[in-house]
């Protein structure tokens, strides 16, 4: 999971408005440039050899693969899936988010303000593989991987060395961080992937294409889920959505934002459709914030803890009735 980070600078650079720490709607600022890399050597010498059988059946594997990823989140891209379930009202969003700031923002800002996140990730690619570093494990754990990518390669992002080095190499520096066995298979075929497709270490071209676009582009990629991708748009592209991560979704239940059969990916779909675009970005990192550390709404929490938050949902809720 990701954690709750962000430089000034880059914050400066949002191409939506959001929510402020004071509650204002900030100004749109001027797109900036961004850098491109070159091609790698490694990239234009495979892209010179012929696809195997083999090859050419994984190919249409993952090309049926990616289709049945669109296909289910475009069915939900602009709405609910469950039009019935009205929950989270904007008011109960626009109170959760004013209860929440009081008692959490400290907590947030001090996240946002780590040294580590300098700049934060300025190239998408580079998000992916943090994104792959960061899933079901902490933040402490990712640190643990992009460092020992550091010292093993020279870069976190040396992507020619990594994929030359082979995959045990990978594995072996990606050990202390849990999980080094798929991860290292997550990111040799994103980087795969991304040689045959561009012909370089870089998919910046995503910063340019609408939110449907880059959602497309980015599910099409092998392992890369809804929940990943939301993450790369939100942090990297700048995208105005709403992630639901394991805080999230386990707090959208206990608070009745949304159904309770509802799978992680459908109540991504229904409170990226619910909640307002201007508090989508600050709202999901207090509610992250929150579920760490509410009694009653972390992870393991037993049934007698209160939460002022829950209660004040419950109230909305039953006045709405």
């Amino acid at each position: 999971m990701l954690p709750l980070r962000r430089s000034a600078r880059v914050a400066r650079q949002l191409s939506y408005n959001r929510v402020t720490d004071e509650g204002k709607i900030g100004k749109s600022p001027t797109p900036t440039t961004r850098r491109t890399r070159g091609p790698s050597h490694l990239v234009a010498k495979s892209l010179a050899l012929p696809l195997s059988s083999g090859d050419k059946r994984r190919g249409v594997d993952d090309d049926q693969l990616a289709e049945k990823k669109w296909k289910s989140w475009s069915a939900h891209a602009t709405s609910s899936p469950f039009p019935e379930f009205g929950r989270p009202t904007r008011h109960q969003c626009e109170k959760a988010y004013r209860v929440l700031h009081e008692n959490h923002n400290q907590a947030v800002e001090t996240e946002l303000s780590d040294p580590y996140t300098s700049d934060t990730i300025p190239h998408v690619l580079d998000a992916m593989v943090v994104v792959v570093l960061s899933q079901a494990t902490s933040w402490k754990n990712a640190k643990r991987a992009i460092h020992s990518l550091e010292d093993t390669y020279g870069s976190t992002f040396a992507y020619d060395d990594i994929f030359n080095g082979g995959m045990e190499k990978l594995q072996d520096a990606l050990r202390c961080g849990g999980l080094h066995i798929r991860k290292s298979k997550i990111i040799m075929s994103i980087l795969e992937q991304v040689q045959h497709r561009h012909g370089t270490w870089s998919i910046d071209h995503l910063f340019n294409l609408s939110n449907k676009e880059a959602m497309e582009d980015l599910i099409s990629y092998k392992y890369i889920g809804p929940k990943s991708a939301f993450v790369v748009m939100g942090w990297c592209l700048k995208k105005n959505v709403f992630t639901v991560d394991t805080h999230v979704y386990r707090i959208a239940g206990l608070w009745g934002w949304r159904p309770k059969e509802a799978s992680r990916e459908m109540a991504q779909a229904h409170l990226d459709a619910l909640v307002p675009a201007e508090l989508k970005w600050k709202l999901h990192l207090l509610l992250v914030a929150h579920g760490r550390v509410c009694p009653a709404c972390r992870g393991g929490s037993s049934q007698d803890q209160t939460c002022s938050v829950h209660d004040a949902m419950l109230r909305i809720a039953a006045e709405s009735l």
